[in-house]
């Protein structure tokens, strides 16, 4: 009877253990904890370690030519425009690289010591790997991120380098995703506005100063159609144009050439493309294109030859940036495609575009470079007023003005330079040239 007796005793303490265990393992107890998923069965928060630094910053807790750290990270601590995804990812995710300054032990970096969260929030789906070559981590969520939100990013101080020396400190740092998604960003339609290099409503004023002027494209001047105050021909030619007159490698339209309707067609179609990449709220009118990142003001753009580049300030990702006021680039201006030939940029400013004067090449003076598959015929600056490009800027994209575009000496552009997009507004040269990507005519890096 004894050994009945301790026989059902111990069998009532072990089905009580096992309900203990059971309700723990299914979110009882525990205050509702899974031991997988975390509270209430759904991720967990990612909360950054007391102590954690950003990347590149030094670790007071252990430094040491030994003790690994995080260098650098892709995107930036304080990043406020990063795109929502990474081109050629599957499913539109994001890529988030970590550099260390030693060799690191893949087998500590993983999707437990590497991850990323809307701050705050719970901890994104995601993989993680490492390539000893570069000594970088990277992250690739499985979808996009979220457009207009914070993030954060975290790696453990268990991670360890190749000998076993764990970081001297754990790193986390937030960033946040532009206002508009980057993905699928449609080309703007021109119409047959397209083989135009420039476009003018009040004529155009041509400074004969050699090099001569030289246009790789057609141009409408429409309804002016002078040239340095003189009536263009009906040839499809600048004319006399006070002995002044630009090199075309195309034909000039006015509103009786080649007939009495295309000069009209191609301005209204320049118009339309104009207000499709125009705010809602304009100026100079009500547009269709929203959701731009902002630019904080002041707006100037770019930074010396040789600079680190930043995001926001002298590098620039696909997707469409607003400023509130003017624009203006001054020195290198860099836009990456991320290896996408079809990324589309927009930059739209409630007042004037333009570049800062400098000195003729070699000399230094405002360039816009474009990288990882960036193309200038994808590239869009709409001008609330006017443009202006700065004496011997190396102007890369097509501008939209409503008002006048004015090119000084030595000022090149591939791109189209269309004024007059929704006002009056005249076309004034100055020994330069400017193309419509991809012409017969243009440079052959114009594309």
């Amino acid at each position: 009877m004894k050994k009945i007796n301790r026989y059902s005793r111990c069998r009532t303490w072990s089905m009580a253990l096992l309900l203990s265990v059971l309700a723990v393992g299914c979110g009882g107890g525990g205050g509702g904890r899974d031991p997988i998923l975390g509270v209430g069965g759904v991720a967990s928060t990612l909360t950054p370690p007391p102590g954690a630094i950003i990347p590149g910053a030094v670790c007071s807790a252990a430094a040491g030519p030994t003790i690994p750290a995080v260098t650098t990270s892709d995107p930036t601590s304080g990043n406020q425009f990063v795109p929502t995804s990474t081109n050629g990812v599957a499913g539109g995710g994001k890529v988030v690289n970590a550099t260390f300054s030693l060799a690191m032990n893949p087998s500590t970096i993983n999707g437990t010591t590497f991850q990323l969260a809307p701050t705050g929030g719970a901890v994104l789906p995601a993989s993680v790997s490492y390539n000893a070559a570069t000594k970088a981590a990277t992250l690739t969520t499985s979808s996009a991120l979220l457009a207009n939100t914070s993030y954060t990013a975290v790696i453990s101080g268990t991670v360890t380098s190749s000998p076993g020396t764990p970081l001297g400190c754990s790193y986390a740092w937030s960033f946040k995703t532009v206002s508009t998604p980057t993905t699928g960003l449609a080309p703007v339609n021109l119409g047959s506005a397209a083989p135009f290099a420039i476009a003018a409503t009040a004529g155009v004023t041509n400074t004969l100063t050699p090099p001569n002027t030289r246009i790789n494209g057609n141009a409408v001047l429409n309804p002016n159609a002078t040239c340095n105050a003189v009536t263009v021909d009906n040839t499809g030619g600048f004319g006399l144009c006070g002995g002044a007159a630009p090199t075309i490698n195309g034909i000039v339209v006015t509103p009786s050439y080649p007939d009495t309707t295309t000069a009209n067609a191609v301005q209204a179609d320049l118009r339309a493309a104009f207000l499709s990449i125009t705010p809602p709220a304009g100026p100079p009118a009500a547009g269709s294109l929203g959701g731009g990142t902002p630019i904080a003001a002041p707006t100037g753009m770019g930074a010396v030859t040789g600079s680190a580049l930043v995001f926001g300030q002298n590098l620039f990702y696909p997707g469409v940036y607003n400023s509130g006021t003017s624009i203006m680039v001054g020195n290198d201006l860099t836009l990456d495609a991320q290896g996408n030939p079809n990324a589309v940029f927009v930059f739209q400013s409630a007042s004037t575009v333009g570049s800062a004067a400098g000195a003729a090449s070699p000399g230094t003076h405002t360039r816009i470079l474009l990288i990882n598959g960036a193309k200038a015929s994808n590239v869009w600056w709409q001008a609330g007023t006017s443009a202006t490009l700065g004496t011997s800027s190396e102007w890369q994209g097509n501008i939209l003005a409503s008002a006048s575009v004015t090119m000084n000496t030595g000022a090149t552009s591939c791109g189209r330079l269309l004024a007059g997009a929704f006002t009056a507004g005249a076309f004034v040269f100055d020994s330069n040239v400017v193309s419509v990507p991809g012409n017969v005519n243009a440079p052959a890096t114009c594309q």
